[in-house]
């Protein structure tokens, strides 16, 4: 191996093929990427490099934002409706109604707040009237 695991350079295989993972095309990113949860999006892949962050935000990944099983469990609840969590799932749904360009159609979430709902209602008025 040429270079190290995770840091998107040049690896040979054991079978002597090159790979370049920053090389994937944008089709093959966002085939793959559509794969994953929009945690393990946020959480890894949007990191590992500039192309794959562009990729992460194609408007076809984003048309449902789904936080529903993240929280279903209520033992852990409490812990959740802090003012530092809201402004992060608010944040993240910012982000995700920004990148839809109007293809977002489900959001479901317990956590986000009220500013967040009117952005992406105020984002959807104004895709409306275009």
């Amino acid at each position: 191996m040429e270079g190290e695991e995770g840091t998107g350079e040049t690896e040979t295989t054991e079978s002597g093929l090159i790979s370049d993972w920053t090389e994937l095309t944008h089709e093959c990113l966002i085939n793959i990427l559509s794969r994953l949860t929009l945690e393990h999006r946020w959480r890894g892949a949007m990191l590992v490099c500039k192309p794959w962050l562009n990729a992460c935000k194609d408007p076809t990944l984003h048309t449902v934002f789904d936080l529903e099983t993240r929280f279903d469990s209520s033992n852990d609840s409490t812990r959740w409706w802090t003012p530092e969590f809201e402004r992060k799932i608010d944040s993240m749904l910012r982000s995700v109604i920004s990148w839809s360009n109007g293809n977002l159609t489900e959001i479901l979430t317990r956590h986000c707040s009220d500013l967040s709902l009117n952005f992406a209602a105020q984002m959807y008025l104004t895709n409306d009237a275009v």
